[in-house]
């Protein structure tokens, strides 16, 4: 898949009701003693007008007002999961990842955080550190949450792949433990790659003529990463973007 393939976390931002990724999942915002209540209202108000040129596409002057925010007020850490965001978008990968990374410290409840940074590093494929935020995801959320019951299955999901890799030194005790999870799921992915990218392929296809583009797009890069040399799945990928970006 080309380089500027935009990460899931900024395709499934189409999705929510604000048109923000994640915005309304549980923040918390901590305040440095040294900040007062007029200032982080300020603050506030220069993230809020960020996130009005951010619905109309005006990523620049986005930016400019979150990083306004987060000057104003550095223990807002909602405006840097914002940030990452934007610069994800950008396909500013390293800059994305230390803006979510500043999120989860300034507020360690900040789930929104944790999801971003778990798609970022998931679609680079650093699949241990998938892992650990999909983990942190769905141990902080609800129990009847959809997205902490995505975190859930996308755990999962990539501990069934670790489980099937070589052992590294040092984890041999993870593995023998994420074997045991996953016993159903192993044998299958010891079969022929090729054939279950495409039941994933064929999967991804039909949550996309239900218009499930979230679903198709995770679906197909799953089908991609066991068959990755596949044109069609990447062209399918594409119009997946495409087609959640212009909505």
């Amino acid at each position: 898949m080309s380089k500027s393939i935009i990460t899931t976390a900024v395709i499934l931002c189409v999705f929510c009701s604000a048109g923000m990724l994640f915005a309304q999942e549980k923040a918390v915002n901590p305040f440095d003693e040294g900040i007062s209540a007029s200032v982080h209202k300020q603050a506030v108000l220069y993230r809020n007008k960020g996130l009005e040129y951010q619905r109309t596409g005006n990523l620049d002057m986005a930016t400019s007002f979150y990083q306004k925010a987060a000057a104003m007020d550095p223990s807002y850490g909602v405006v840097y999961n914002d940030l990452g965001v934007i610069y994800e978008a950008a396909g500013l990968l390293p800059q994305a990842e230390e803006s979510y990374l500043k999120a989860v410290q300034i507020d360690p409840d900040y789930l929104s955080a944790y999801t971003n940074l778990a798609l970022l590093y998931e679609n680079q494929r650093k699949l241990d550190k998938a892992e650990f935020y999909w983990s942190q995801r769905a141990s902080l959320g609800a129990p009847d949450d959809p997205w902490t019951q995505k975190a859930a299955s996308r755990l999962n999901d990539i501990r069934a792949v670790l489980s099937n890799q070589p052992v590294s030194f040092g984890r041999e005790d993870d593995v023998l433990g994420l074997m045991q999870d996953v016993s159903g799921q192993k044998s299958t992915f010891k079969k022929d790659d090729r054939s279950l990218s495409q039941d994933l392929f064929r999967k991804a296809k039909m949550s996309f003529d239900r218009g499930d583009l979230a679903m198709a797009f995770k679906e197909g890069l799953d089908a991609q990463y066991l068959d990755q040399d596949n044109r069609e799945i990447e062209e399918f990928i594409e119009k997946v973007e495409t087609r959640a970006l212009s909505r």
